[in-house]
C-alpha cells in the first residue's frame, strides 16, 4: 500500500459481549467506510474468535496509522477528573466491581466533560490485540458517547436524557448544559422493560416529564416503539437521526454502523 493511501487510514475494533466487528476508514478512498460484523463461533471464547479473526480475516491485515480499541462493557466507574488519580485505577474498578484477576483496568481521561472512565479489558484479550497493534488505544463505549452527548446539549436549557439501545441493553446518559450528571446500563430489551427504566431514573434525578427532554437513539429498530409507548408518559422525546450526525452510516448492503462506533470515528480520540 502507498504511502499517501495509508496516511490517516484508521481501524476501529468493537468488542461486545458476545461480538466482534471491525470498521476501517480511508479518507481519499471512493468508499472510505468499511464495515464488517465478524460472524463469531458461540462454542468457544470471545478471546478465541477474536485470535482467529486476527489470523485469518483480511480487514485486519492492511497497514494503518491508527487503531482504536471500542470496548461495550458496562462494567464501568466515573471519576471527576478533579478526585482522579491515576496510580489508583483498579482500586478505583474494585471500589464498585468484584476484583477479576482476569481483567486488565484501564481509564480514558475526558476533559471536555470533567470525568475520567475506569474500565476493565479482559487480559487474554488485550494482549492479543497488542500484539498485532502495539500502539493501539483503548476506549470505553461510554467515554464516546459522553463526549458526543454533552456537546450535542451544552446549548440546551433543558436537562437532556439520552438512552442508547444496543445488544440487549440500554444505557442511559444524563447531562445538565452539557455535563454529565448520571449513566446507568439496564439489561433491558423490551419497550415495556426500558420505559419502566426511563421514567424510574428521571425520578430519581429529578428530571420534569413536561420540560425535559428524552433523546432516543439506538442499532435495535426499536427506538420508534420505544418513543411510542412513552408519548402518554413525556411531553418531549427525540429520535435522534443518525444520518444527520454523520454522513455516512450504512455500508455493506444493510448493516449499520453500531451508534458508539460512529462517535468514536467522528470525536477526534
Amino acid at each position: 500500500m502507498s504511502e499517501q493511501k495509508t496516511l490517516n487510514k484508521s481501524l476501529s475494533i468493537r468488542i461486545a459481549t458476545n461480538g466482534l466487528s471491525f470498521c476501517s476508514y480511508t479518507p481519499l478512498s471512493s468508499t472510505p467506510f468499511i464495515y464488517k460484523v465478524y460472524d463469531v463461533q458461540p462454542t468457544i471464547a470471545l478471546a478465541a474468535n477474536l485470535k482467529n479473526a486476527l489470523m485469518h480475516e483480511p480487514m485486519l491485515k492492511d497497514d494503518y496509522q491508527r487503531v482504536n480499541i471500542l470496548i461495550t462493557s458496562p462494567h464501568a466507574t466515573f471519576v471527576p477528573v478533579v478526585d482522579f488519580n491515576a496510580d489508583a485505577v483498579e482500586d478505583i474498578y474494585a471500589y464498585n466491581f468484584p476484583k477479576d484477576h482476569s481483567l486488565r483496568i484501564s481509564y480514558n481521561v475526558l476533559r471536555r466533560s470533567g470525568v475520567a472512565i475506569v474500565f476493565g479489558i479482559d487480559k487474554i484479550i488485550y494482549q492479543l490485540l497488542l500484539d498485532d497493534f502495539p500502539r493501539a488505544r483503548f476506549y470505553a463505549s461510554a467515554s464516546t458517547l459522553i463526549e458526543f452527548f454533552g456537546a450535542k446539549s451544552a446549548a440546551s436549557e433543558q436537562n437532556q436524557l439520552y438512552a442508547y439501545l444496543h445488544e440487549k441493553e440500554m444505557t442511559l446518559y444524563a447531562f445538565s448544559a452539557g455535563r454529565m450528571q448520571s449513566i446507568n446500563t439496564f439489561n433491558a430489551s423490551t419497550p415495556e422493560d426500558q420505559t419502566y427504566y426511563i421514567l424510574n431514573y428521571m425520578k430519581q434525578l429529578q428530571f420534569s416529564q413536561l420540560s425535559d427532554v428524552l433523546n432516543i437513539v439506538g442499532d435495535t429498530g426499536k427506538e420508534q416503539a420505544l418513543a411510542n409507548r412513552l408519548q402518554n408518559f413525556l411531553k418531549n422525546i427525540n429520535i435522534i437521526d443518525r444520518k444527520a450526525d454523520f454522513r455516512s452510516t450504512i455500508t455493506g448492503g444493510n448493516t449499520i454502523i453500531p451508534y458508539d462506533l460512529q462517535t468514536l470515528l467522528i470525536c477526534g480520540f
